[in-house]
């Protein structure tokens, strides 16, 4: 399954974007670039799903990441 590069209303196509932490409705995402962006989508569920169609690293999956 092909995901789209482009989610409605997001101003970055998945393949500028490297990993993101979301918290409820809330992501902070890391550009390639270096740079970290804040983003608040309307379907919070949808645009999760849709960043990990796009194998957009979930820093929460990383090894080292601090559960408790």
């Amino acid at each position: 399954m092909t995901a789209n590069s482009q989610y409605p209303g997001f101003d970055y196509p998945a393949q500028n974007l490297s990993k993101f932490l979301g918290v409820l409705d809330f992501f902070t995402i890391m550009l390639k670039d270096g740079s970290i962006i804040h983003f608040k989508p309307d379907d919070a569920n949808s645009f999760r799903h849709w960043l990990l169609l796009n194998k957009v690293i979930d820093m929460r999956t990383e090894k080292g990441w601090v559960t408790s």
